[in-house]
């Protein structure tokens, strides 16, 4: 039997279905081309023009410990700069926004006081979600990770993606170790483990996200 091909962004999007160590898929790693399954960040994925119809992770980007008035964030045009856009806009908040080259760096920016605030992936640290920011503003964010999948690979999706998620929190540290040998890229075992333990992570169906998507394509520039 042909794998079916998944072409996946290398972070958290493609964790648990590496963990899910399945024969039927064939993982590529890459952020281009459409295929039968895409994973890979909903900004990017909307960025792209491919319409994501599950989510997959939530909680995964927080603003901590809340919206300052200098924040730190990774990369301009990255998906957590957009959102972080979005949000100081929905907010009517004037901020100073500072960039960072990794998570690292946006750390020590945070702990030696040149921001009072910074968009730090859920094992850093806590704060305010993007999705309960938008929600009080009507907006129906689907969650930091999505997916494209065909309909009729839906259900088999959903089994192996829970069945990574399982893997992950059954046996972090094992596991974990052995999806950061499956990345394209180096990653510390211990923040796929947290990514996975600190986040919402489950495929739901979405149905209309069309208020997220239109809000997303007007900061994509």
């Amino acid at each position: 039997m042909e794998k079916i091909k998944v072409i996946a962004a290398p972070g958290p999007v493609s964790y648990p279905i590496i963990a899910a160590k399945s024969d039927v898929f064939d993982i590529v790693f890459d952020k281009e081309g459409k295929g039968d399954i895409v994973l890979d960040s909903s900004v990017s994925l909307i960025r792209r023009g491919i319409n994501f119809n599950v989510s997959l992770i939530r909680g995964l980007s927080i603003i901590s410990p809340g919206i300052g008035r200098r924040i730190a964030v990774w990369r301009r045009g990255s998906a957590n700069d957009v959102l972080l856009r979005a949000v100081l806009d929905l907010e009517n908040i004037k901020a100073d926004v500072l960039y960072a080259e990794d998570q690292r760096e946006i750390m020590e920016l945070l702990k030696s006081g040149k921001v009072d605030s910074a968009v730090v992936a859920s094992p850093f640290g806590s704060g305010v979600k993007f999705e309960d920011i938008m929600i009080k503003h009507g907006i129906a964010m689907p969650g930091s990770c999505t997916a494209y999948v065909r309909d009729d690979l839906m259900d088999l999706f959903f089994s192996e993606y829970k069945r990574g998620v399982d893997n992950l929190r059954s046996d972090p540290e094992e596991v974990s170790k052995y999806v950061a040998s499956k990345l394209p890229n180096s990653v510390d075992p211990k923040f796929i483990a947290g990514t996975i333990i600190r986040s919402d992570v489950s495929p739901v169906r979405v149905s209309d996200s069309s208020s997220f998507i239109e809000t997303v394509k007007k900061y994509l520039n």
